[in-house]
């Protein structure tokens, strides 16, 4: 029983976590939350994005997501 709990509860965060990567959260804290909280996975969906308030915005070369008002991607390294 203690083992289906813990799966359970490492389902929940992965896709908690996969969800705030990709609208641009903290994905290790929402990791933690959804395994300890699961009904958090429907807040997640819920939320806008960062990119929607002008906070943050996909690098053109690598399309990850970078602060708005940078210059340069910290993944590539290309200059925005």
């Amino acid at each position: 029983m203690i083992i289906f709990g813990l799966i359970f509860a490492l389902v929940f965060g992965y896709v908690g976590s996969s969800l705030a990567k990709y609208k641009g959260r903290n994905h290790v804290l929402w990791f933690i939350l959804c395994a300890l909280f699961p009904l958090l996975v429907v807040a997640i969906l819920l939320l806008p994005s960062f990119e929607a308030f002008g906070i943050t915005k996909k690098c053109p070369h690598c399309a990850e997501i970078i602060k708005a008002d940078a210059t340069f991607c910290k993944h590539c390294g290309m200059g925005i």
